[in-house]
């Protein structure tokens, strides 16, 4: 119950930072922030890929709708090492990919959500080798 309760608010702080991209006024969130709301089996694209697994549309829908938000906030962020042309082409395409996850969700489509997932997932590597400086 207390590790439900845990998760639960968790998720709801991954959806307020994410949200606040949306306010007009509001700073966007950090790239530790989104990367922390989107990755694991407790960010949004974990939970989206549970959902789709399960076959419960409407949650994977919700989830990827979340996604999307988290990734579209991340070419607003500086880029934190390399060069800011490269980390403006990645972050597109990272935002792109969430995209299309969020497509294929919409349209019950597990075998396209399947590749959307794994190309949205492919893409840490080379982003975290040019501005992060590697997976540690």
């Amino acid at each position: 119950m207390v590790r439900k309760l845990g998760a639960m608010l968790a998720g709801f702080g991954m959806v307020a930072v994410c949200l606040a991209v949306n306010a007009a006024d509001d700073k966007s969130p950090s790239t530790k922030e989104i990367m922390k709301a989107v990755s694991s089996k407790e960010g949004f694209c974990g939970k989206c890929v549970a959902a789709a697994k399960g076959e419960k549309w409407e949650d994977a829908q919700k989830f990827a709708k979340q996604l999307v938000e988290c990734a579209a906030a991340l070419p607003k962020n500086k880029c934190p090492k390399g060069d800011a042309e490269s980390w403006a082409k990645l972050t597109k395409e990272y935002a792109e990919q969430a995209a299309a996850i969020s497509k294929a969700a919409e349209a019950k489509d597990a075998k396209e959500f399947g590749a959307a997932v794994k190309t949205f997932t492919s893409s840490c590597k080379a982003c975290h080798d040019a501005h992060k400086g590697g997976k540690k």
